[in-house]
């Protein structure tokens, strides 16, 4: 009997200690922001010509600002007219352009670097900027 007796006042102590348990979740602010994502239309009239075969298109995006700039991510692609139905991620070589881009504070710079001997502007097309927020990681 006072094994039971036992037993049963070991089991309810167990019991009330368990049951007023409470979780706590710790939720941790992050300030990032969603990535944004801008399309732009690019007549081939619009490229300038800098020395003999490279052309530039500079694309002001005014969401570019120093946060971007020194923690998050710009990248480009295009989408040209002979090629409606995909986007092409740049620095690439394509159509017989070597495509490069830089940016700075407010503004991404396209280059197209003539590589087929007979230099032209760049077709028209679309060309797509996404800026990608991080956290700062050092």
């Amino acid at each position: 009997m006072k094994r039971l007796l036992f037993a049963a006042l070991i089991g309810t102590a167990a019991l009330v200690s368990f049951s007023s348990c409470k979780k706590e979740y710790i939720t941790q602010e992050v300030n990032v922001l969603d990535g944004t994502s801008y399309v732009f239309p690019v007549k081939s009239t619009e490229w300038v010509k800098e020395g003999t075969n490279t052309y530039r298109k500079d694309i002001a995006i005014k969401d570019l600002d120093k946060r971007y700039y020194e923690d998050g991510h710009v990248s480009a692609a295009i989408n040209v007219d002979a090629s409606p139905d995909r986007y092409e991620a740049i620095p690439s070589e394509l159509y017989g352009y070597q495509f490069s881009y830089n940016y700075s504070i407010g503004v991404v710079r396209i280059y197209a670097n003539d590589v087929s001997g007979t230099p032209a502007a760049p077709d028209n097309m679309i060309v797509k900027i996404v800026l990608t927020d991080a956290t700062i990681g050092n």
